[in-house]
């Protein structure tokens, strides 16, 4: 492939923003996922695969897409995952064609996911990524809430208790960092930050092309 070639490709990848959302279990990262989604209608939200089994509150094909073993780690060794990792001895990974298309189209996507899937995607993807740690207001607000949400029993909560003080170290690996103390501040403020990003990106991108021999 020639210079141009390579040019082209990489400019038509950078079109749509990548927006990484992280915190433990409890800190309100999937629901200011779907918050965000309806505020602003140009993000789209990626649903990932997972093998853990789903959640009666759950929807196939909306929460996530239910896999077992096998298929997942198929579509892992046939790299058809752009991201993945492994939580709580469950598989979790984001899809790669309908990401890349949604993308190369100009669509912002959301991406609900920890740190190693972020840390993948980041690598990847460099400049189409806007990254954001959510933080708990405390970990004892944190505990409460695991609680409060009634999914899982009193050992899967300490055992995200635990989980959580591991995730949390990896906060400054984000460009972002939003204490979740106001659901509706937090998502204010993760969308007003999308829009300043799409400026920037607008910006950069408007200057590469009109002042192209500088």
């Amino acid at each position: 492939m020639n210079t141009d070639k390579k040019n082209k490709k990489k400019e038509k990848i950078n079109k749509g923003l990548m927006i990484i959302i992280s915190s433990p279990s409890g800190a309100g990262k999937t629901s200011l996922c779907k918050k965000i989604c309806t505020l602003d209608k140009k993000i789209n939200l990626s649903i990932s695969y997972t093998t853990r089994k789903k959640r009666k509150s759950e929807i196939q094909g909306k929460d996530y897409i239910f896999i077992n073993d096998k298929k997942f780690l198929d579509m892992k060794k046939n790299k058809l995952l752009l991201e993945s990792a492994v939580v709580f001895g469950n598989n979790y990974g984001t899809p790669t064609k309908s990401i890349i298309d949604k993308i190369t189209s100009g669509k912002d996507v959301i991406f609900d996911i920890d740190w190693q899937g972020a840390k993948q995607i980041r690598k990847k993807f460099p400049e189409n990524v806007i990254d954001f740690f959510i933080m708990p207001p405390s970990i004892t607000e944190l505990r409460k809430r695991l609680i409060k949400r009634g999914q899982d029993e009193i050992n899967i909560v300490n055992k995200r208790m635990n989980m959580a003080f591991k995730e949390i170290k990896h906060y400054k690996e984000y460009k972002y960092v939003i204490i979740n103390d106001n659901f509706n501040v937090a998502a204010k403020r993760i969308l007003d930050i999308i829009k300043s990003e799409r400026m920037k990106k607008s910006s950069i991108s408007k200057i590469k092309k009109n002042f192209k021999k500088i």
